[in-house]
């Protein structure tokens, strides 16, 4: 997927507000696999740094991790960089 085709889908990601519209959202524009997930929220995020204190985590964890801090709006608050 181009940067060109991504846009409309990381606009809808960015609106989602709660957990069944996040995934509502992957399932339309056809995101399944978990990697895909967190890649697209990172970029959802603005690409932060991310730094996982608990170590290395598995790409589930990484997804839920970044899911709730997305969900609670920290990154908008730039205390997620």
């Amino acid at each position: 997927m181009t940067n060109e085709e991504r846009m409309p889908m990381i606009g809808a990601i960015r609106g989602s507000t709660t957990r069944p519209i996040l995934e509502d959202m992957f399932k339309k524009f056809g995101v399944v696999e978990t990697q895909d997930k967190v890649e697209a929220l990172k970029e959802a995020m603005d690409n932060p740094e991310v730094f996982f204190s608990s170590g290395e985590l598995d790409t589930e964890q990484q997804y839920e991790t970044l899911a709730g801090a997305f969900l609670s709006g920290v990154w908008k608050r730039g205390g997620f960089n």
